[in-house]
């Protein structure tokens, strides 16, 4: 089961929304690994069930167990995940400019570490909150306990988040394919300064983020369109040529294009906060 909740109108800016996921593996018919695929957001995840384990190699590797409240940095290539007993936790997805108000560091420190420790990063208070939750007797109740938690670590919009705002909001409105020389006219500095900012409040680069929407573009289109030409989705989404999908693509999935048409009965993929069954 999983449900999803919105955050306090405060906290609207920097969180996306509240996942709730509570999953017993020896009642469902599912697979039981998932590949997370990059797609340009910091998660924050509290587990109150049992912990699963996460390997940054592939889906056979030898697993690393995850903390009880950690967080996914960005990513720049899949991760593999691997869920047994009774799943049930809580993920909050950050907006990709979020977790710059929720922490005062650079945030590309924390680019493709899967599994950093909160308390870490907030303190011991994470480890309050984690019993909080396991505790409450309602999900409601956990959404009130998170809103206050996050709430007391808001910080003061920054200057610059005006830049990477409206540098997201490009990217996104033309799927990816937004001429960064344009940004560098409109805001009013050059490319380098540009990617110092995101790299710090994001944790990415621009070009990265626009990798990652033209790819997980990809999976949107090859589940709701099994069917559509790989050539022609490479083109479609603003590709020189299909080899430069095929690079992207095999980079950010670590599958070729032409492999995803293989059934993956055993894995679910991941992708932009979703997930669907791929084998089609």
């Amino acid at each position: 089961m999983v449900k999803q909740y919105p955050p306090c109108a405060l906290l609207s800016g920097c969180i996306d929304n509240y996942m709730f996921v509570d999953i017993d593996w020896s009642n469902v018919q599912m697979a039981s690994i998932w590949r997370l695929i990059p797609f340009g957001q910091i998660s924050v995840l509290f587990l109150y069930g049992d912990l699963h384990g996460y390997s940054t190699n592939s889906a056979t590797a030898e697993m690393e167990q995850t903390h009880h409240a950690f967080m996914v940095g960005q990513l720049t290539k899949p991760i593999w995940l691997s869920f047994t007993g009774h799943t049930k936790l809580i993920k909050v997805q950050l907006k990709s400019s979020g977790a710059q108000q929720l922490m005062p560091i650079d945030l590309s420190e924390l680019t493709d570490h899967p599994c950093i420790q909160l308390e870490d990063l907030w303190g011991k208070d994470t480890k309050t909150i984690t019993e909080q939750l396991h505790d409450a007797d309602s999900d409601l109740h956990r959404v009130a306990i998170l809103n206050d938690f996050f709430k007391k670590l808001l910080l003061p919009a920054h200057q610059q988040l005006a830049y990477v705002d409206y540098t997201l909001q490009q990217l996104i409105g033309s799927n990816g394919n937004y001429k960064l020389m344009e940004l560098e006219h409109k805001l009013g500095i050059t490319g380098r300064q540009l990617e110092r900012v995101f790299k710090s409040r994001v944790g990415l680069r621009p070009k990265d983020i626009s990798r990652f929407i033209r790819m997980n573009a990809a999976f949107t289109t090859l589940s709701s369109q099994p069917n559509t030409s790989l050539t022609n989705l490479a083109y479609q989404l603003g590709y020189f040529d299909p080899s430069h999908f095929s690079k992207d693509f095999r980079q950010l999935t670590g599958l070729l294009p032409s492999k995803l048409k293989a059934k993956h009965d055993n894995e679910f993929f991941v992708t932009h906060g979703k997930c669907f069954k791929m084998g089609i």
